[in-house]
């Protein structure tokens, strides 16, 4: 995506002029060995969260480890880079092929910066329904049901709204008793093109459709003003390192940042039970190793691609796995790496031969446009520079994606498959994850039926891009060491359409898009079906094309999770509700790799209800 006219220094230099801190933080040690209260493996979302509440109290010291680097460029602080991914901060490996999908890879979404995640993604920062979260408490983690983690949703987030004059022109609705305030700032766009409206009269001709005030309040399906990670006192990306870090980098002398490191191996005092009391990290810098310790606990928070790696290249993880790739076995825990969830994604794409003007492809399309937005963001922090993806999103449950009667009959379907066919090979050697994926699987069946839990949405910008993710997978991926070089990344398997129920609902989610771009209202815009195509009309048909084409079905939304679940040991859990890894003393996970089922959203505010939670419970333990 270029800048038009719009010089790249120009935008540079606002961009730092705008940001709230300047880059700070060091890639030295004191010395090549040093001691601290907590060592936070990852400065991305979830680490830097806890590591400012730790740091709270002036008596604990906290490290965090970072192998990234700080992002001041444009990309990481303008609401409109949203609409892509820099892929400059990430590590991308490819996933292992897909025999799904005819062996294909996929880009694996892993942040490498200060900040993590929030400094890349699409800024979304819906919650997902109540239902969601009291699953987890229905696996087993009593405290982490919706009125567990509201407190923390509030916590962590202020809300600015729309001037006045824009909720009028718009209607814009939201929820301001769910929100708190807390470091990261929430925002829905003061600028709108002028296709939205189109858009939710749309919404408004779905049958069944219901338009609860803001998608932070937990309701599930319905049409909704959906907020991003917009700090509106600025029109600046608000991330984990501008809410979290900035504001105490300089005057908190017990938080130190360390970038460019990588841990490598987690060290341990080898008594019953097994204790975490450090962490092995290299530098980028110069290539030294150097050992870290940490008095009361080592807490991971590299994400759910890269703490279960660093668990298992340790020795903790299945046994099986780390045998083979010559690893010592510290401690057998299946979990580790299994569970795997993301959204897969469908994508439609209609030509539009009336759309208004601007609208959201002006920017690529018209230079003269371009250049007249750069300057107006520049000037006065407005328009659509300064906003992020579509504030425009409707959810739906799986019964309105087909019927309450066809959804019923898909859960008893579900209920009915001999499970160990439609997952991993490690669930038939580990009878508790057996035992624990039949448990979210009963609780998938019974929210199927309901129209408490979203199955798919629409987010929409006002072009004809159309994507839906399936909020609700039934196919478990793994993350395993790579068996010949285990320092290396580790090996990602999504398993999209490893259960066949996954693929059948993919295309009634293509059918549901279908029905919305067929109403009354979306006419106004002329749309003709491009992706897939309106000669894809069977199942098989409409499967194949899914299956074959990359563009048309997205693996992964990079909303990894569920690799280190927050479930009871005999349900295949990797920590409890505390938090702890089963059998390991003074070892923590904070990060979405604690998911047991995925939400059905975006994850960035689930992520950030996460870690303040956590923080809370270690601060507990003293």
């Amino acid at each position: 995506m270029g800048l038009g006219t719009t010089s790249p220094l120009t935008v540079l230099g606002c961009a730092l002029a705008v940001h709230s801190a300047a880059a700070t933080g060091s890639h030295h040690f004191a010395t090549d060995s040093s001691t601290f209260d907590y060592v936070v493996v990852g400065g991305g979302t979830s680490g830097l969260v806890v590591a400012n509440r730790l740091t709270e109290n002036r008596h604990n010291t906290v490290l965090v480890i970072e192998r990234g680097y700080f992002d001041d460029k444009p990309e990481a602080i303008i609401p409109w880079y949203s609409t892509a991914v820099d892929t400059s901060v990430l590590l991308n490996p490819r996933s292992a092929p897909n025999s799904k999908l005819y062996n294909a890879t996929h880009n694996v979404t892993v942040a490498a910066v200060v900040g993590g995640a929030t400094v890349v993604n699409g800024m979304g920062c819906d919650r997902g329904s109540k239902a969601d979260y009291d699953a987890w408490e229905e696996l087993g983690n009593p405290g982490w049901g919706w009125n567990g983690l509201l407190p923390y949703f509030k916590k962590s987030t202020t809300f600015t709204p729309p001037n006045p004059d824009v909720v009028d022109r718009w209607n814009i609705t939201w929820n301001s008793a769910t929100y708190g305030k807390g470091p990261v700032q929430v925002h829905i766009s003061n600028f709108q093109y002028p296709d939205i409206d189109t858009i939710w009269e749309g919404f408004r001709q779905q049958p069944g459709v219901t338009f609860p005030p803001g998608s932070s309040s937990g309701f599930g399906p319905g049409a909704y003003w959906s907020a991003n990670t917009i700090d509106a006192r600025g029109m600046t990306r608000s991330t984990a390192r501008s809410a979290y870090y900035d504001p105490v980098n300089k005057t908190r002398s017990n938080l130190r940042l360390v970038i460019g490191q990588t841990a490598t191996e987690l060290l341990f005092d080898r008594g019953k039970p097994l204790r975490a009391k450090g962490v092995r990290v290299v530098s980028s810098f110069d290539a030294k190793v150097r050992n870290v310790y940490a008095r009361k606990e080592v807490i991971l928070a590299a994400g759910a691609v890269m703490t279960p790696h660093l668990l298992q290249v340790s020795g903790i993880g299945p046994a099986s796995v780390l045998k083979a790739a010559g690893i010592k076995v510290e401690k057998d825990l299946p979990s580790v790496g299994a569970n795997f969830q993301d959204h897969a994604t469908v994508v439609l794409w209609f030509n539009l031969s009336t759309p208004s003007f601007p609208n959201s492809d002006s920017m690529s399309n018209n230079a003269t446009y371009n250049a007249t937005v750069w300057e107006e963001y520049l000037t006065n922090r407005t328009g659509p520079v300064a906003a992020a993806n579509s504030n425009s999103i409707i959810y739906y449950s799986l019964a309105q994606v087909l019927s309450p009667s066809a959804a019923a009959s898909v859960a008893s379907r579900l209920l009915a498959q001999d499970a160990r066919q439609y997952l991993p090979a490690i669930y038939s050697t580990s009878s508790a994850l057996l035992r624990g994926f039949k448990a979210q699987r009963a609780i998938l069946a019974q929210r199927f039926t309901t129209n408490t839990s979203s199955y798919t949405a629409q987010p929409l910008r006002g072009n004809g891009q159309s994507p839906s993710p399936l909020l609700k997978p039934l196919s478990r991926g793994t993350v395993t060491l790579n068996l010949t070089h285990p320092e290396s990344l580790p090996v990602v398997q999504y398993n999209t359409f490893i259960n066949p129920i996954d693929e059948e609902l993919a295309v009634a989610v293509v059918r549901r898009s279908r029905r919305y771009w067929a109403s009354p209202a979306l006419q106004k815009l002329g749309p003709t079906e491009r992706q897939p195509g309106a000669e894809y009309q069977t199942d098989t048909e409409i499967s194949d094309y899914l299956k074959a084409n990359r563009l048309a079905l997205f693996a992964s939304l990079a909303h990894p999770s569920g690799t280190c679940a927050m479930m009871p040991e005999k349900l295949g859990g990797c920590v409890g509700s505390d938090l702890r890894v089963y059998g390991v003393k003074g070892l923590s996970v904070v990060d979405a790799s604690v998911i047991p089922l995925i939400s059905g959203t975006s994850l960035q505010a689930t992520v950030y209800a996460i870690a303040e939670k956590a923080a809370d419970i270690i601060k507990a333990r003293g």
